[in-house]
């Protein structure tokens, strides 16, 4: 499937749209260049999963879990691996244990090295694949 968003407005839209797809259990890789929107797109689905916080990039804690008013999705786990994190340091922080909880929607930025793990596991795995196009349009690839 494919989507193409004009806006930061968009994206969030479409990132709303993408949380009705979830049922629980999924590691969403976020796949796409520094400045993709994979940020925003997060914002979006926390919002279709009623999330109240105001959703950043955890680049810098690597981990933050939010709570949502959603009956079958309690948690959402947003997780950046930018820096290049090794299965054991994700283990380390506490983020796998997250990987596969029918309760949980983990979203994991940069998580495209995770694939062949998440697949070893049998996790359900979903992967969103975002490319700037110009200024404000991306293309997702889903």
């Amino acid at each position: 499937m494919k989507a193409i968003t004009k806006s930061q407005e968009e994206t969030i839209l479409f990132g709303k749209k993408f949380a009705k797809t979830l049922t629980g259990g999924e590691v969403v890789l976020l796949i796409g260049d520094l400045g993709a929107g994979k940020t925003t797109f997060v914002k979006g689905v926390a919002s279709g999963l009623g999330v109240k916080n105001i959703i950043t990039s955890p680049t810098f804690v690597l981990m933050k879990s939010y709570k949502t008013n959603n009956i079958k999705i309690k948690n959402l786990v947003h997780i950046d691996v930018y820096r290049g994190l090794a299965l054991v340091d994700l283990e380390n922080i506490g983020a796998l244990e997250h990987f596969g909880e029918r309760d949980t929607i983990c979203l994991v930025e940069w998580g495209g090295a995770l694939e062949e793990y998440c697949l070893k596991e049998r996790i359900n795995l979903k992967k969103v694949s975002i490319k700037n196009i110009s200024q404000n349009t991306r293309e997702f690839i889903y």
